[in-house]
């Protein structure tokens, strides 16, 4: 397995350093895409209603999940990132931390998937999907994560979203008070 995973990310990667624009752009992507996904969800909670926001902080919750379980899995397993092991270009500097799953992937996909499982936000999801796979795929672009690490996020994100999803009822009260709480101070804001 740890040999298919050097060889995907070398087939990904090997482009990196070859031309200015496609590494700006790819750099672009692995950094900037989990500000965007914020910045999304924001703007939908602005124009959304009660229902929607309910999906919104559904997302917002997976997302806390999907990285607490990736900070429980870097406990019990460690595994270099690709720099670490001399392995292909690096573009961007990145602290030599454990490298599976990715956290920004991971965020990415928690959005994204736990907008999926609601259909009147489905096709926004699915936008926001493509764009999860372009970001993961782009930090093994630059150089700081393997294949192996961004579908394991995707993984992980998948389980993340059935357990809120799953849990959705029981969370309604929780939800409907921050989404009380975020009109009371968009209120006073105004």
């Amino acid at each position: 397995m740890e040999q298919l995973n050097n060889h995907l990310f070398s087939t990904i990667n090997q482009f990196a350093g070859q031309n200015q624009y496609f590494d700006y752009m790819f750099m672009f992507f692995a950094e900037a895409m989990p500000y965007l996904f914020i910045v999304l969800v924001i703007a939908a909670w602005f124009r959304s209603k009660q229902q929607t926001k309910r999906y919104l902080i559904g997302a917002t919750l997976t997302s806390l999940v999907g990285i607490t379980i990736n900070s429980l899995i870097a406990q019990v397993y460690f595994h270099p990132r690709p720099f670490m092991n001399d392995l292909g270009t690096t573009l961007v500097t990145h602290t030599p931390s454990t490298s599976f799953p990715s956290d920004h992937t991971t965020f990415m996909f928690c959005i994204a998937f736990s907008l999926l499982c609601h259909q009147a936000t489905r096709t926004v999801a699915l936008g926001l999907t493509i764009l999860a796979v372009i970001g993961g795929l782009s930090r093994v672009y630059i150089g700081v994560h393997f294949p192996f690490d961004i579908a394991a996020a995707a993984v992980v994100s998948g389980f993340a979203a059935m357990v809120v999803h799953a849990a959705r009822y029981k969370l309604r009260a929780c939800y409907n008070m921050i989404i009380a709480t975020g009109e009371v101070l968009t209120i006073r804001m105004l």
